[in-house]
């Protein structure tokens, strides 16, 4: 692990607004992770509802503003995938711990973005880091509760509904060719339903893989109206899209504001 930043616990403004993992999330993914769990000198990450820490020797990387995305790869996830978990370095950085099991039971892979790989260097991105805790040795997952269910519905489910995608790409107009806009396979956190006066709505928001900072989206959805909403950041410059009106443009920004911070 090379570099002053890996060398402390870093913090810096995040896109995200602070955020822990929940309780269920945690329970199934928490704990000590080791590419050697038997030695003291191996390497170790470690997953607490508020933080992702790399630690080798005397040295520790830690992301801040943890979020788990369970739809990270879209419709098309690697075998064996359970979850990726998000956090920020400081200065936007991303370090992602994605969470594998297999038939030895469950282990956890490093990434991020450039900063963040660099910082990491080879030798830490490349192993399998296997969990700790004895309980999660087994190779037969835990049932899945109501609300795991629930998280594990993200943006690109909702392009499984034929009304939205339509709605949301005509809302979207040229930006349709926008990759990471028409597919919405970026990291982000589960959907959730609001309310904006008395109707109700299915809010979302992703960002464009390893580029989170500069370029991410929050939409609102109403099935009712078949309208999709929603302010578009690309390259830090906003645009709102579906032409919202006046008090769901101002409850855009607010959404923004509370999921992605400015710098």
């Amino acid at each position: 692990m090379g570099g002053a930043a890996a060398a402390s616990i870093v913090a810096g403004a995040p896109a995200w607004a602070q955020s822990n993992l929940d309780a269920d999330t945690l329970k199934q993914y928490g704990g000590v992770y080791s590419s050697d769990c038997g030695s003291a000198t191996a390497p170790r990450l470690r997953v607490v509802a508020d933080a992702l820490m790399v630690e080798q020797g005397t040295k520790r990387l830690t992301g801040r503003n943890v979020q788990a995305a369970y739809s990270y790869f879209g419709q098309s996830p690697p075998p064996n995938y359970q979850v990726a978990l998000l956090s920020e370095v400081g200065g936007g950085s991303q370090m992602l711990f994605i969470v594998f099991r297999d038939k030895s039971g469950q282990y956890i892979t490093l990434d991020g973005d450039q900063k963040v790989q660099a910082a990491l260097g080879k030798a830490l991105l490349g192993p399998k880091y296997r969990s700790c805790g004895a309980a999660r040795q087994e190779a037969t997952p835990a049932p899945a509760s109501a609300s795991r269910s629930e998280a594990m519905t993200g943006p690109p489910d909702l392009l499984k509904d034929a009304k939205f995608k339509s709605a949301y790409y005509k809302a979207l107009g040229a930006k349709v060719k926008e990759s990471w806009l028409a597919a919405l396979d970026g990291p982000s956190p589960p959907n959730k339903k609001i309310k904006i006066g008395s109707a109700e709505y299915v809010f979302a928001s992703t960002c464009k893989n390893h580029d989170c900072a500069d370029n991410n989206v929050v939409l609102l959805y109403s099935a009712a109206q078949g309208a999709v909403y929603g302010k578009v950041v690309e390259r830090r410059r906003s645009t709102l899209i579906g032409a919202p009106p006046t008090a769901v443009a101002s409850e855009l920004d607010r959404l923004w504001a509370t999921e992605w911070r400015k710098k």
